[in-house]
């Protein structure tokens, strides 16, 4: 292989790695958007249950008031 052949397919290779290397970076950076998204809905279901819950606890005791008033009657 001459010289010149060879300097060729080391640039060519070079030129490969770069992209490949860019590509790399920019599928790290799309998994760590999906990261931040997947947390922010984890802490929006984690929200959503605790007020699930609150409003759950106070229908209870709406409940037990009525009830208690009904039997006071």
């Amino acid at each position: 292989m001459s010289l010149d052949k060879a300097a060729r397919h080391n640039e060519e290779a070079r030129k490969h790695l770069e992209r490949t290397k860019g590509r790399l970076a920019d599928g790290r950076a799309a998994i760590e958007r999906l990261r931040e998204s997947i947390d922010d809905t984890n802490r929006h279901i984690e929200s959503m249950s605790e007020w699930i819950d609150e409003s759950g606890r106070l229908l209870e005791e709406d409940r037990r008031r009525r009830d208690d008033d009904a039997d006071a009657s």
